[in-house]
C-alpha cells in the first residue's frame, strides 16, 4: 500500500505507525453536580493550571512551536472566553462542556475564514486536554517515548507536536499543506513527513512504514534501500552561490542559527517577543530584547521584520478586534494606523540596538501592498535613524508597482508563504488546499521573476526567507530566477549552504529556466530534480 501527498523535508524514516486520537469520552458533553460557581471556578484553575503547564513543557523545545501556543494561550486565557462558557454552566453543563460550547459559539462568530477556523481546532486540542484533566481522563494515547514512530492524525494541534520526543522519527498525516503548522514545526524539528496524504487514517497501529518526503509518498512495508534518492550535493565552491541566512524568533534561535553556518539573519520575526506582552513594553524594555538578539546572532547581515500581528497572532496589548476575514484584515503594517505609538517605539527601540551593538541590521515592514505604505514605513524609519529599509514582498497588489518604489528602498523579502496564499486565493493554513500552496507552483514562480527582475531594476537586492526555500533545489531555482540570499530554519541552513555551494550560475539559471517552462507545480519539481539526480 502506498499513500501520496507532500512531502516534507528531504530524508527518509522507517518507524511503526502510531495512530493518534483523542478518546471520545473527553469531548463529551456532560452535566454538572456541582453549582454553576463551582464549575466556573473548576474551568479557570483547569485553564490556569493547564496553560502553565504547557508553557513549561513547551519552554525547552522549538521557538515556531512556542510561539504558536503562545498564540493559543492568550486566546484561551481570555476572559471573554470564559464568559461564554458562564450560561452553559448555568445551564447545568460540566466545566469542559462549557468550554467546547463556548469555543462552537467563537468558531460561529469567526465565520468561514479558514485560518480562525484552524485556530479553533487548535483551541479544541488544548481543550481536550482540559477536560481530560478536570475529568480523570486520558486524553489519548501517550507517544511512547521508547522505539521508532510514525505519528498518524488526520492533522497534528501545535500542542500534539509540542510532546514529540526522540522516538518520533516520521509524520503522515491526512490533511494540512507545505506551510501548515505541521509541516513547518515538521520542518524546523527536522522530522520528515507527508501531509495531505489520503487514506493515511485507515492505517492500522503498529505497522511498519516508510516515510519518503523526496518521493512525496509513505509506503507499507516500505524499507529504507526503496526510498526516492535525496540527492546528494557536493559542493564545487568555498561558499554558497548567494548568501545563506536563518530565519529566528528570539535568542535561542539567535544562538542555535550561530551554529550553523548561516550568514547572517534574514527574517527576524520580532511578533514573538510580544505574543506574552499584556501591555506594551517601554523602549528601553524593548532595547533590552532587541540587543540580546543581536548579540547571539550569526555574523553577518541581519534583516528585522516589524511585527507582524494580527490573523492568528494575537498580541494581548494590541486588543486587536475580531475580523470576519483577519487574514485579509489589519495585521503587519497596517496595524501603524491605529497603534501608531506602538510603531514609533518599535523602531525606536531598533535603532537603540542597532547603535549599541554596531550590527549591520536592515528593517522591513510585513504586509505592505501601495506605494503610499512604503512611503509611510520610509518616513518612519527615517524619524528613528534606520537608514536600510526594506519591505516585505506579501501581496500581489506591490508587485506591479515595484518600478515606483526608486530612492524608497534598501532591500526586498519575498515571503513565499503569504505570497502563494494571497496569489491563489487559497488560505495556506486550510488543511485541503495545500497543493495550492505548493512552491512548485509555475504563477509562483514566474511571479518571484517578475519580482526579481523589478529590485533588480531599482538596484537592490531582494531575497527570500519563506519555508520554501528550505528545500535546497528549489534554493537553486531561486538563485537562478536572480534572487540574492535565501533564508530558511535554522535546523535547514547546512544543507541549503552545501547545495548552492555545488552549483554555478549558469546551473542555476539553467534549472529557473526548466521550472518555469513547466506547467504543474509536479512537473516543475520533476525537472528540475532529474537534472540534479
Amino acid at each position: 500500500m502506498e499513500l501520496t501527498g507532500i512531502g516534507v523535508g528531504s530524508h527518509a524514516a522507517v518507524g511503526e505507525v502510531f495512530v493518534l486520537r483523542t478518546s471520545d469520552e473527553v469531548f463529551e458533553h456532560k452535566t454538572s453536580t456541582h453549582s454553576a460557581d463551582e464549575e466556573a471556578s473548576i474551568l479557570g484553575t483547569a485553564i490556569a493550571t493547564t496553560a502553565a503547564t504547557i508553557r513549561d513543557e513547551a519552554s525547552s523545545g522549538d521557538t515556531t512551536t512556542r510561539e504558536i501556543l503562545d498564540a493559543l494561550l492568550i486566546i484561551l486565557e481570555d476572559p471573554e472566553l470564559q464568559e461564554m462558557a458562564r450560561p452553559h454552566l448555568d445551564a447545568g453543563a460540566d466545566a469542559p462542556t462549557g468550554l467546547f460550547r463556548a469555543l462552537d459559539e467563537f468558531a460561529d462568530l469567526m465565520g468561514d475564514d479558514e485560518d480562525f477556523q484552524s485556530r479553533i481546532g487548535d483551541l479544541r486540542g488544548i481543550a481536550a486536554r482540559i477536560s481530560a484533566w478536570t475529568r480523570g481522563l486520558a486524553a489519548g494515547p501517550g507517544i511512547p517515548r521508547e522505539g521508532r514512530w510514525i505519528i498518524v492524525a488526520e492533522d497534528l494541534t501545535p500542542l500534539e507536536t509540542s510532546q514529540f520526543g526522540d522516538s518520533v522519527v516520521g509524520v503522515i498525516t491526512e490533511l494540512g499543506g507545505p506551510t501548515s503548522h505541521t509541516a513547518i514545526i515538521c520542518r524546523a524539528l527536522g522530522i520528515p513527513a507527508v501531509v495531505s496524504a489520503t487514506g493515511a487514517m485507515s492505517l492500522e497501529q503498529g505497522t511498519s512504514i516508510l516515510v519518503d518526503p523526496e518521493g512525496n509518498r509513505a509506503v507499507v512495508g516500505g524499507d529504507i534501500s526503496s526510498a526516492t534518492t535525496a540527492i546528494s550535493f557536493i559542493p564545487q565552491a568555498d561558499a554558497p552561490l548567494i548568501t545563506v541566512r536563518a530565519n529566528i524568533g528570539g535568542v535561542a534561535d539567535a544562538e542555535k542559527a550561530s551554529t550553523t553556518s548561516a550568514r547572517g539573519v534574514g527574517l527576524f520575526r520580532t511578533e514573538v517577543l510580544y505574543l506574552a506582552a499584556s501591555a506594551m513594553p517601554s523602549v528601553d524594555e524593548q532595547t533590552s530584547l532587541y540587543i540580546d538578539v543581536l548579540k547571539a546572532a550569526p555574523a553577518g547581515k541581519i534583516i528585522i521584520r516589524t511585527i507582524d500581528a494580527g490573523s492568528d497572532k494575537p498580541v494581548p496589548f494590541l486588543a486587536l478586534p475580531h475580523e470576519e476575514n483577519p487574514a485579509l484584515g489589519v495585521r503587519g503594517f497596517r496595524l501603524t494606523a491605529e497603534h501608531h505609538e506602538f510603531q514609533r517605539s518599535q523602531l525606536t527601540a531598533i535603532a537603540k540596538a542597532i547603535a549599541a551593538t554596531g550590527r549591520d541590521v536592515g528593517v522591513m515592514a510585513p504586509m505592505v501592498s501601495t506605494v503610499s505604505e512604503v512611503r509611510e514605513f520610509k518616513a518612519l524609519c527615517d524619524e528613528a535613524g534606520i537608514t536600510q529599509v526594506g519591505i516585505m514582498i506579501e501581496t500581489p497588489a506591490i508587485v506591479p508597482v515595484m518600478t515606483d518604489l526608486v530612492g524608497l528602498l534598501s532591500f526586498v523579502s519575498i515571503g513565499t508563504n503569504d505570497l502563494s496564499q494571497y496569489l491563489f486565493a487559497a488560505d495556506r493554513m486550510h488543511p485541503r488546499l495545500g497543493a495550492l500552496n505548493d512552491p512548485w507552483q509555475p504563477g509562483l514562480l514566474r511571479t518571484i521573476r517578475t519580482i526579481a527582475e523589478s529590485a533588480r531594476s531599482l538596484g537592490i537586492p531582494v531575497g527570500v526567507c519563506g519555508e520554501s526555500a528550505a528545500n535546497p533545489l528549489l534554493s537553486i531555482v531561486f538563485a537562478g530566477l536572480g534572487i540574492d540570499s535565501v533564508s530558511v530554519a535554522p535546523s535547514a541552513v547546512d544543507s541549503v549552504s552545501t547545495a548552492l555551494s555545488a552549483v554555478d550560475a549558469d546551473s542555476a539559471s539553467h534549472s529557473a529556466r526548466v521550472a518555469l517552462a513547466a506547467s504543474t507545480p509536479a512537473d516543475a519539481e520533476a525537472a528540475v530534480r532529474a537534472l540534479y539526480s
